[in-house]
C-alpha cells in the first residue's frame, strides 16, 4: 500500500468514530495549547525585562535612598549618617573605577500650570550629565547645562506627555510653566519612552514621559525643607564598560558604606543583576509549567494507544484479510501508525490555534504580555508528532505481528 491509501483508511477509521477520535485527541489539544500560552508568556516576561533593563541602561547602578525604622532609624540619627547628598556624587567620581558619570536625583511630586491649564508632573532634580547616564535626549532644544547648575537657574525640560497636554501641538521651547509659585523657563522637551505597564515587570518603572528636569541646585534651594536631612533619593552611575558594573558596585557600596559612618542607609541597584535573577526564576516557572504541559500530552499520548489498542482489537479481521491478499508486516504497521500520527497531528494544529487565542486572553484580561514565537510553535507541534509516533508505535507493531491464520477465524 502507498501512503495515500494508508491516508485514506487512516481518515476512513476517524470518521467511522468521531466521538472516540475527538476525546482522542482532547489530550494532545490541551497539552499542545499548554506549551504554546507557557512560552509565550516566558517569551513575553523576558521581552518585558529586556525593555526595563534598556529604559535604566545596561552600563548603570542605581543607589536608592532606603527609608529606616525602628532601631536601625535611631543608630542612623546615633552616628549622623547624611544620608544620600552631592558629597557622595563627588566622592563617586573620584574614587570609583570605570565610572563615566553620575546623576544625582531629587523627587517632588507637583502641578506644573501654563495659563489656565495644569497637569500633575514628577519634578526631577538632576545634574547636565542625568540625559548621558540614562541615554535619554531631549527632542527640542537642550537639556540642563552646567551653567543651570552654577547659578540654579529657573529652567526645566519638560517631559513628552507634560509638553503635550499644556502646550498641545505648540513648541513650549522659550514659554515659561509656574511651579511651585515660581515661574520655569522651558529649554527643552524630551524624546518620547514608550513605556509598558505589566505584572510581569521585575523593576518598578515610573512614566518619565512625566517627568519636569529642573537643575539640582535649584531644587535644593527652592524645595529642600529642614526636616528633610538627606539631600538626594538617588544617584545614577553609568560606567564605561558593562563587564565592570558588578566588581565595581562593591567598590561603590564599601566607598558609601564609609561616608555614611556604617550605615546602609541607602540600597544599590544593579539592573542586569535582576535581570540575570528574573531570568533564573522564570527558568524555574517554564521548567514547572513544562512539566504540567508535559504530563497532558502524557495523558494524551496514553489516550493514544488505548484507542489505537481496542481498534487493533475490533479490526483483528480485517488484519487477517489485508494480510491474506498480500499486505506485509510493513503494511500494517504503517497503516495503523498512520492513523495516531493523523490523530496527533490534528489535535497539535488544534492545540496551536488554541494556545495562541490563551495567550491573547492572559495578555487581555490578566494584564500579562506574551510573545508567541515560531520556535515555540515548531517545538509544540513537533510534540505533539512525536506522541503519535511513540504511543502509536506499540499498538501498530502488535497489528502488523498478528498471525493472520488467527486474524481471520476471528469473528
Amino acid at each position: 500500500m502507498d501512503y495515500y491509501e494508508n491516508f485514506h483508511i487512516g481518515l476512513k477509521s476517524i470518521k467511522q468514530h468521531k466521538m472516540r477520535s475527538l476525546l482522542t485527541t482532547l489530550g494532545v489539544i490541551f497539552g499542545v495549547a499548554a506549551v504554546i500560552a507557557m512560552m509565550s508568556i516566558a517569551g513575553g516576561a523576558k521581552k518585558t525585562a529586556i525593555e526595563q533593563i534598556k529604559l535604566l541602561g545596561t552600563n548603570n547602578v542605581r543607589v536608592k535612598h532606603l527609608q529606616l525604622s525602628g532601631d536601625k532609624k535611631l543608630e542612623a540619627e546615633y552616628r549622623g549618617t547624611p544620608g544620600l547628598n552631592l558629597h557622595d556624587v563627588e566622592m563617586i567620581e573620584k574614587n570609583v573605577p570605570g565610572v563615566e558619570a553620575v546623576a544625582p536625583l531629587k523627587f517632588y511630586d507637583s502641578e506644573i500650570f501654563h495659563g489656565n491649564l495644569k497637569t500633575s508632573a514628577k519634578i526631577v532634580g538632576t545634574n547636565d550629565r542625568y540625559d548621558n547616564v540614562v541615554n535619554f535626549h531631549p527632542q527640542n532644544g537642550r537639556f540642563i547645562t552646567p551653567l543651570d547648575i552654577v547659578e540654579a537657574k529657573r529652567v526645566c525640560v519638560l517631559g513628552a506627555d507634560i509638553a503635550r497636554e499644556l502646550f498641545q501641538f505648540r513648541n513650549p521651547v522659550g514659554e515659561q510653566v509656574r511651579i511651585q509659585g515660581s515661574y520655569y523657563t522651558v529649554v527643552g522637551v524630551m524624546e518620547s519612552k514608550k513605556i509598558k505597564k505589566s505584572r510581569s515587570t521585575i523593576i518598578e518603572i515610573r512614566n518619565i514621559n512625566r517627568d519636569v528636569y529642573i537643575p539640582i541646585t535649584t531644587v535644593l534651594h527652592r524645595f529642600l525643607t529642614s526636616e528633610m536631612y538627606n539631600q538626594l533619593d538617588e544617584i545614577a552611575v553609568r560606567f564605561n564598560d558593562p563587564n565592570i558594573v558588578i566588581p565595581a558596585s562593591q567598590v561603590l557600596n564599601r566607598l558609601l558604606y564609609r561616608l555614611h559612618f556604617k550605615v546602609q542607609d541607602y540600597d544599590i541597584v544593579i539592573p542586569t543583576e535582576l535581570l540575570a535573577q528574573s531570568q533564573k526564576t522564570q527558568r524555574i516557572f517554564n521548567i514547572v509549567m513544562g512539566s504540567i504541559a508535559a504530563i497532558s500530552l502524557l495523558v494524551g499520548g496514553i489516550g493514544i494507544m488505548n484507542i489505537m489498542l481496542a481498534t487493533v482489537t475490533e479490526r483483528t479481521r480485517e488484519i487477517g484479510i489485508r494480510r491474506a491478499i498480500g499486505a506485509s508486516e510493513t503494511d500494517i504497521m504503517l497503516q495503523f501508525l498512520n492513523e495516531t500520527v493523523l490523530i496527533s497531528v490534528t489535535g497539535g494544529i488544534i492545540g496551536i490555534i488554541l494556545g495562541g487565542l490563551m495567550a491573547q486572553a492572559i495578555t487581555l484580561y490578566a494584564n500579562w504580555d506574551t510573545v508567541i514565537s515560531l520556535f515555540s510553535i515548531v517545538i509544540a507541534f513537533g510534540i505533539s508528532v512525536l506522541v503519535g509516533i511513540v504511543f502509536g508505535l506499540y499498538p501498530a507493531r502488535k497489528a502488523a505481528r498478528m498471525d493472520p491464520i488467527q486474524a481471520l477465524r476471528t469473528e
